[in-house]
């Protein structure tokens, strides 16, 4: 398969081309797997999108949906906004400063790490969904042309983190005009 990711500020999402489909056609259409995420409290469902926010609760931790509605109640539980502090050269990208809105002694978790959770979540929607593992594959994913080299290399280090090996990086917005990596 051929699979892109776009980890995403604010929504990271997955989509993918079959190969075979590829053969068949000029324009081979673009899957976009659904991601079951929790939506509510005990509820999982698959969306589109997973939204690009961590919630950090006392006996779980959510990704997605719920952890967007979550943090809005309790904003120092929740990390929003990680790829942003992978580029920026005034933090330390690999230290505990997330969540940023929580005092210094509730920052658990690194920019790296929480971008990491978001490539596992979609790396494990992916292998219950598909044949092969997500590791297997050859993956594309995104990032910002504003990101200097350590930005670049700290996603390349949440994606191995996640399970993903065999990657490319390449830039927005021109990754939309690639057909294929």
């Amino acid at each position: 398969m051929n699979v892109g990711i776009d980890l995403g500020t604010t929504n990271s999402a997955l989509a993918y081309v079959d190969p075979r489909q590829a053969e068949e056609a000029d324009f081979p259409p673009i899957h976009i797997l659904p991601v079951p995420q929790h939506v509510r409290q005990g509820v999982i469902e698959p969306e589109r999108t997973l939204p690009s926010f961590l919630y950090i609760g006392d006996n779980e931790t959510y990704t997605g949906v719920y952890a967007r509605e979550q943090g809005a109640l309790v904003p120092t539980r929740s990390v929003h906004s990680a790829k942003s502090w992978l580029s920026n050269p005034d933090v330390d990208r690999t230290a505990k400063i997330l969540p940023w809105d929580a005092q210094e002694s509730g920052r658990v978790m690194s920019p790296v790490e929480v971008s990491a959770r978001y490539l596992t979540h979609l790396r494990e929607a992916w292998d219950k969904a598909m044949d092969e593992p997500l590791g297997l594959q050859r993956v594309v994913l995104t990032v910002p042309a504003s990101f200097d080299e350590e930005g670049r290399e700290l996603t390349v280090e949440a994606a191995r983190q996640s399970g993903i090996e065999n990657l490319t990086l390449i830039q927005e917005p021109p990754a939309a005009f690639y057909p294929r990596v």
